[in-house]
């Protein structure tokens, strides 16, 4: 996918929401309290997973490299589109400046 098309596809923050949940339904969500993949509601208003036995949440993030960040999904879909978008790879510092962002830890 090359820029533009991401833009088009991935405007704002919502359609990467879509995106992802579409993609963890497909793949199934595994519960973390139950040790296996087992049905999940959604609740829209909340953004979150719960699982039909143990009724345990999450997010659309659990069990992703984007779990624990507080970063916004249209931001980590940037980021992947730069990594795999060049040959040689991307550094941490030109990736920051890319993104706009104000912390190397980021």
């Amino acid at each position: 996918m090359n820029i533009i098309n991401f833009i088009s596809y991935f405007p704002n923050e919502q359609s990467c929401e879509l995106y992802l949940k579409a993609h963890r339904e497909k793949q199934g969500i595994h519960c973390k309290n139950c040790k296996k993949s087992t049905k999940h509601y959604w609740f829209s208003t909340k953004k979150v997973f719960e699982c039909s036995i143990c009724r345990r949440r999450s997010s659309l993030k659990s069990g992703t490299v984007m779990e624990n960040s507080n970063l916004s999904l249209h931001t980590w879909f940037a980021a992947f589109l730069l990594m795999s978008a060049t040959k040689k790879g991307l550094s941490c510092m030109e990736l920051q400046r890319q993104l706009g962002l104000k912390k190397y830890d980021t």
